[in-house]
């Protein structure tokens, strides 16, 4: 049984006992996460880059437009359509896809994170912004770390063989760094935030039609990459499918409090979130073992 099955949980169940210490790592931990180690990460693999990344970014890109459009058929308010189609690649899925399927998974998530960065932080803040204009959607968007980290790789990529040669040992302990950290933040932030049973009914159901939906989208970007021979895509379609199962991103909660001066999402975050784990353990144990 590999116990890489396992260590994404391992991860989440420390940082799930540090937050019931003393200790108060979070943001400092955050900060380190998303400011240092993921672009960092981003910025290895997009210069050392596979052909295909671009077609994912753009991949995604389409599939949340989609899945937006899909919730704003049954409900305008906005901070429901964004934990329908803004969810955590970051922190979770990322993390859990490089520790449970290997560098291709990474990369596959990794462009998945960035075209789902540059969709969250430019529709996001037009979702919960009335009369947002376009200067201060595109202000929000760069600002993110993906954006600015994806422009870096794209500069470095003449370099992809110094630097994959070079910084193999570095990615190497960058990719753990990434697991740990953000897992662990996870946990903190599970063991920090009160929920009740009857928030978990009433993520239940928007979690499976998010599920399903994914999946029907996927399939179909997936149909389109193999015709295409895009193999970034067709050898990594099972980890891919993990993208389904994802809760939303924890960043919602922050537009949120930031532009509505509310926290509502906090709670479907956390929901979603134990469920995701859940649903991810399931999925890895049947696809792994």
């Amino acid at each position: 049984m590999p116990v890489t099955v396992f260590a994404p949980l391992l991860y989440l169940f420390a940082g799930f006992l540090l937050g019931k210490s003393r200790l108060n790592v979070k943001a400092s931990a955050s900060t380190l996460l998303t400011r240092l180690i993921i672009p960092l990460v981003i910025i290895f693999n997009i210069a050392t880059h596979p052909p295909g990344v671009f077609v994912v970014i753009g991949g995604i890109m389409v599939v949340m437009s989609l899945m937006l459009v899909i919730s704003r058929l049954v409900t305008k308010d906005p901070v429901q359509n964004l934990c329908f189609c803004y969810l955590n690649i970051g922190w979770l899925g990322l993390p859990v896809a490089s520790s449970l399927f290997g560098n291709g998974a990474a990369m596959i998530f990794i462009a998945a994170y960035v075209g789902s960065s540059l969709f969250g932080n430019s529709v996001g803040v037009g979702l919960l912004v009335k009369g947002a204009d376009l200067r201060t959607r595109i202000r929000e968007t760069l600002k993110a770390p993906p954006v600015w980290s994806l422009a870096a790789g794209i500069l470095l990529s003449p370099f992809s063989d110094v630097i994959a040669s070079q910084g193999h040992a570095a990615y190497a302990v960058l990719k753990f760094l990434m697991s740990f950290t953000g897992m662990a933040i996870l946990g903190i932030w599970l063991s920090e935030t009160p929920v009740r049973v009857s928030d978990f009914r009433q993520a239940l159901l928007p979690f499976i039609g998010k599920a399903l939906g994914l999946f029907v989208l996927l399939s179909g970007f997936i149909v389109v990459c193999m015709q295409w021979q895009i193999e970034l895509v067709s050898q990594n379609r099972i980890a891919l499918y993990m993208i389904c199962l994802l809760p939303p991103a924890a960043n919602i909660v922050v537009l949120e409090t930031h532009y509505l001066q509310t926290g509502r999402s906090a709670s479907m975050i956390a929901c979603g979130t134990v469920l995701s784990i859940i649903a991810v353990a399931i999925y890895a144990l049947c696809v792994l073992l």
